[in-house]
């Protein structure tokens, strides 16, 4: 005994100074941190709030509450062009930013930080950042989403479009003709989800046929925001998600990615030469100049979330957007109705050639675009200029796409919804938009690859509604349904929509 303590006494008195030492230092290195960051930082002489220069707090807690847009929104509008939005992150809404950042040589590449890794560890075309391996895989994937692959496969899209109409019938027949109430949402996600899981496993989810969403799909809107919200440790590295990770969470991420493989190999088995995305991605597997099995089984969801969320997101936006402007929709349809005089005459082709509605779906990816946050890349070498500003290596610069298309400082009536801005007889008016920096499907090397695709969803899907019924909004819906919150992806809410035989 010492002191006149005993020796569970002495190492509870050691234990409580060792902890009070240990809070001590980390609030000493917290502080003399923000301090450093607020006024000593290579960043700090760009604008933003102090808070979220000096911690990364202020940034992950929009992350993790999905409220990052409107917090961008409400700091560019504060600070301009572009702000600090995190100790060593800046945001740009200038339209010069777009080059700089996403189209510059040599490339920036996209930091470690914020990516969500795939069950395998074998990087994909979304989430690699070696530029050797994501140009290899960009040129397979080229082939298969290319607008010749995209005119042979045309029989699947028109499969799934039609089938969408026949269900949205039968809904208004089960009300004996009256006009029935859909979750358009719902139905427009069945639809493009069965077109890509066609595309790319040879099958269906059967999602339109049985009224229901599969269960991989659900599961897949789950792991991307749980995953995103994974992202928030990469803030902190001395912190290990797996530390707070239930291990059954670890194992429901991989029963799902076990499942798309099985529908790959599934794939892969069967003898076909039909012209879908397998087709492609399965020539020269394995050789120098192929995709490995295990880097096709890593591309597997990518593919089906880039080729279907964002077309059923952009049909349903257009479809509230329509619905609350009444005198767009007028127009809209008596554009879809006299291109057409029958409904088999509708092809995608054909409705890409319709400027109003492709007017209206641009001025839709303005006010909603299915990227809304930024995608930043990280400034890698000494002397990059952005926008005009001297950037410090080791900086990660992005844009985020909603902030940026409704800022004021860079469209005329930003909030308002005038598709007319779009057209080439244009409103002297709009004259004054900067539409340069209207990028939906980024820039550069890293662009959208589906594109193509995507806008043959859309078109197809939106004239063959528009042309087969009549449209009203239905009761139940948000006051603004596209007021949603992000993670990496919009929260769609369900949008309720009447409808009814056209003309009646």
């Amino acid at each position: 005994m010492i002191g006149g303590y005993g020796p569970f006494e002495q190492l509870y008195v050691v234990a409580k100074w060792a902890l009070v030492s240990l809070i001590l230092l980390f609030t000493i290195k917290t502080v003399v941190t923000a301090v450093y960051n607020v006024y000593y930082h290579p960043l700090s002489k760009f604008p933003g709030p102090k808070s979220a220069a000096a911690t990364p707090l202020p940034f992950v807690r929009r992350l993790i509450t999905g409220h990052w847009v409107e917090w961008t929104t409400a700091l560019h509008e504060k600070y301009g062009e572009v702000v600090r939005i995190h100790p060593d992150e800046l945001s740009f809404i200038s339209p010069s930013a777009w080059q700089d950042i996403f189209a510059s040589r040599p490339q920036l590449p996209k930091p470690k930080i914020g990516v969500i890794e795939v069950a395998n560890g074998v990087p994909n075309l979304g989430t690699t950042d070696d530029f050797d391996v994501h140009a290899r895989q960009r040129k397979i994937l080229g082939n298969a989403l290319s607008d010749r692959a995209l005119r042979e496969q045309e029989y699947i899209l028109k499969r799934y479009t039609d089938l969408l109409i026949e269900k949205f019938r039968e809904q208004i027949t089960n009300q004996k003709g009256k006009p029935a109430t859909v979750d358009v949402c719902r139905w427009y996600n069945y639809t493009t989800f069965d077109t890509v899981g066609d595309l790319q496993f040879g099958d269906s989810f059967n999602a339109l046929s049985t009224s229901e969403e599969h269960p991989w799909v659900s599961a897949i809107f789950h792991g991307l925001k749980f995953g995103m919200l994974l992202t928030v440790f990469h803030h902190f590295p001395p912190l290990k998600a797996r530390w707070v990770l239930p291990q059954i969470v670890m194992d429901k991420a991989r029963e799902h990615f076990d499942w798309g493989c099985q529908r790959i190999e599934k794939r892969v088995q069967t003898e076909t030469d039909r012209p879908d995305f397998m087709h492609h991605l399965l020539q020269n597997m394995d050789d120098e100049k192929g995709m490995s099995r295990d880097e096709i089984n890593s591309t597997a969801t990518f593919l089906i979330l880039a080729g279907s969320d964002t077309s059923a997101t952009t049909c349903t936006a257009t479809t509230w957007f329509l619905l609350k402007n009444p005198r767009v929709l007028k127009r809209l349809q008596a554009e879809v109705r006299e291109s057409f005089q029958n409904y088999e005459d509708i092809s995608v082709s054909s409705a890409a050639r319709l400027p109003y509605l492709h007017a209206v779906i641009q001025e839709v990816l303005r006010l909603h675009p299915t990227g809304p946050i930024s995608v930043p890349r990280l400034v890698n070498r000494p002397n990059t200029i952005i926008s005009g500003h001297l950037v410090p290596e080791g900086t990660r610069v992005g844009i985020p796409q909603k902030t940026a298309f409704r800022s004021p400082v860079n469209f005329v009536e930003p909030m308002a919804f005038n598709p007319e801005r779009w057209l080439k007889d244009a409103d002297s008016r709009f004259d004054a938009d900067r539409k340069d920096a209207y990028e939906p499907f980024m820039v550069g090397p890293r662009n959208c690859l589906g594109k193509s695709l995507a806008w043959a969803e859309m078109n197809l899907i939106l004239t063959k509604v528009i042309w087969s019924f009549d449209l009203e909004l239905g009761e139940g819906n948000k006051d603004d349904w596209s007021d949603q919150r992000v993670w990496l992806l919009h929260e769609k809410a369900p949008l309720y929509v009447k409808i009814s035989p056209r003309g009646s």
